[in-house]
């Protein structure tokens, strides 16, 4: 039977939707590799090298996925941001402030390699030259951006005491967050919860 037309490009167009799958799942393949070189090593300190032997894959594939290792870091910063904002999303709207940190800590508890990266670049990043310095940046603005608006309604509502900052206390809740996982991953049955809840009930009337 002769090929039409439409079935012509169908045709050729297949193996083109195979080989983007196929790059496409290796390349998520070396940004889950490169998130746990990162976490493990920093950023100074891993290479393309050991990158690629972690997922499996050869050098010379890894430079033709992305170049450089660089490329990949910017990668894997975005990856990690739209977690973090996949995660926002999916707030029960008007939840309050407890309700919210609880949501938090038990997805964070969930990805003990992505809080491994935030506190390694965390520590590293602090230099203004460092390619990770924007994004810590922009991640601790943004979380006290979205909190302080939620604990100012907490505050009207009379659940927190009036005389409070909002802004201040988003930012003292981003440093116990910060400081809690990093405690967190020494000691895994330690109660990040717990202990985000108990500073968020002294801020009670």
């Amino acid at each position: 039977m002769r090929e039409t037309s439409e079935d012509a490009p169908a045709a050729s167009r297949a193996p083109d939707r195979a080989r983007y799958s196929n790059g496409e799942r290796r390349r998520e393949q070396i940004i889950e590799a490169a998130v746990e070189i990162f976490a493990e090593q920093g950023y100074t300190a891993t290479s393309l090298r050991a990158i690629a032997e972690r997922a499996g894959t050869s050098h010379v594939s890894l430079k033709h996925h992305f170049g450089t290792k660089e490329a990949i870091f910017q990668r894997v910063l975005e990856h990690r941001f739209a977690l973090d904002r996949v995660a926002r999303q999916q707030s029960i709207p008007g939840a309050g402030i407890l309700e919210i940190a609880g949501m938090m800590m038990r997805r964070n508890m969930e990805s003990p390699e992505l809080l491994q990266l935030d506190a390694t670049l965390t520590a590293e990043a602090i230099a203004p030259e460092h390619p990770a310095h924007d994004y810590i940046l922009r991640t601790q603005e943004d979380f006290v951006a979205e909190v302080a608006p939620t604990l100012a309604h907490e505050q009207k509502a009379g659940r927190i005491r009036a005389e409070l900052d909002p802004t201040v206390v988003a930012r003292q809740l981003n440093g116990l967050i910060q400081g809690i996982q990093v405690q967190w991953l020494y000691n895994r049955k330690l109660d990040m919860e717990l202990h985000v809840r108990t500073f968020l009930e002294l801020l009670r009337p």
